[in-house]
């Protein structure tokens, strides 16, 4: 018993020298106290950062209960003295009290709203990488308006044009050249209610210093020599939509016809279009900004005027001669183009191939300007 006894009291040391080893080497987990309790001020900062208005109104508030509220005083709104009586917080505007200013300034810090001037758009980091605007919106050219100089003939009775067209014809039939162009155009008025009138003016040049314009007010039928002009083998009339123009004439003046005078004519717009290797349908404005590097004042009140009424007046005779004298400077431009380009082409051809060239044709290449050696 003895033993027994001491064996036990030696286990219990050993035991608690153990524990006392353990502890020495163990982390001891932190075990949450007062200390780590958030204060009861900071809870009622908290709380209070998020001010709640004591005039919102609540769905389930009937238009009664608002009402009652309002004659009780409970809605916390001021209310006028004088004039109309005082409307509850919930129907007025722009009448925010200063708990609900303080809300609403808070969650705007909190979630700032997104402003879409501060993304970058397309056009804006075009600009800030390239420190150039954007090229979608380029500003037009500025050109000066034409200035015509030159003559201006106009005649209104038949033997007048008659006379005046025979010595154009004769001095066509001076020219050495086999080919004389001849600007053409045409004028008539216009009525929203009655549609085009009928033809009442020609328009024709044939020399950039002087301009011929035949009313056809009184005029049954056009005189022979003035339709046989027009048809002359030598003659190439020219303009933008001509062969409307012709088919118009052929309409209103049946001793002409039309399908001879469109075999033969040159429309300036589709003529661009081969030399120049554009695309699209021009018009004679259009087609003078980029050809002649001009602008013209197509004035929609001359251009809608009364062009049957004898005499036309300066505006009328200087827009009509307009027409046909940049016609004519369009023709002489396009004709030089056109023998340039060709020139370029066959010397091309001799120096690098026709493979060359049918590559150089496919990359884009016009031959407006001389080439002359090209490493492919």
């Amino acid at each position: 018993m003895f033993l027994a006894g001491n064996n036990s009291k030696q286990s219990i040391k050993d035991n608690g020298q153990a524990t006392r080893v353990m502890e020495k080497y163990l982390i001891k987990m932190p075990i949450k106290s007062k200390a780590n309790a958030v204060p009861e001020e900071e809870k009622a900062v908290v709380k209070r950062g998020t001010p709640k208005t004591t005039g919102k109104v609540t769905k389930k508030d009937t238009p009664k209960e608002l009402k009652d509220k309002e004659n009780a005083g409970e809605d916390n709104t001021p209310k006028q003295t004088k004039g109309r009586p005082g409307r509850p917080a919930a129907k007025r505007k722009n009448l925010d009290t200063p708990d609900a200013k303080a809300e609403k300034k808070a969650t705007e810090e909190e979630n700032p709203p997104k402003r879409r001037s501060s993304r970058l758009t397309r056009s804006t980091r075009s600009m800030a990488e390239d420190g150039s605007p954007s090229p979608e919106k380029e500003k037009p050219e500025k050109l000066p308006f034409i200035k015509y100089k030159g003559a201006i003939k106009y005649h209104t009775e038949n033997q007048d044009i008659a006379a005046s067209a025979d010595d154009v014809l004769q001095w066509v039939e001076k020219q050495k050249d086999d080919v004389v162009p001849m600007a053409f155009d045409m004028e008539w008025p216009f009525s929203f209610q009655t549609g085009p009138g009928k033809s009442a003016v020609i328009q024709i040049c044939v020399d950039e210093k002087c301009c011929y314009i035949y009313q056809l007010t009184n005029l049954k039928k056009l005189p022979a020599v003035l339709v046989a002009l027009i048809n002359h083998p030598k003659v190439r009339l020219h303009g933008v939509n001509i062969k409307n123009d012709f088919r118009k004439l052929a309409r209103d003046f049946p001793e002409v016809s039309a399908e001879p005078l469109i075999e033969k004519c040159v429309d300036l717009g589709l003529w661009c279009n081969e030399v120049c290797e554009t695309g699209g349908r021009w018009s004679l404005e259009r087609l003078t900004n980029f050809i002649a590097k001009k602008a013209m004042d197509k004035s929609k009140k001359v251009r809608m005027s009364k062009w049957h009424v004898i005499p036309l007046d300066e505006n009328q005779l200087m827009y009509a001669a307009i027409d046909v004298y940049i016609g004519q400077v369009i023709y002489r431009e396009l004709e030089r183009r056109e023998k340039v380009k060709i020139k370029n082409e066959a010397e091309f051809k001799e120096n690098n191939g026709e493979a060359a060239f049918k590559a150089m044709k496919t990359l884009g290449e016009t031959f407006l300007t001389k080439i002359n050696e090209v490493t492919l």
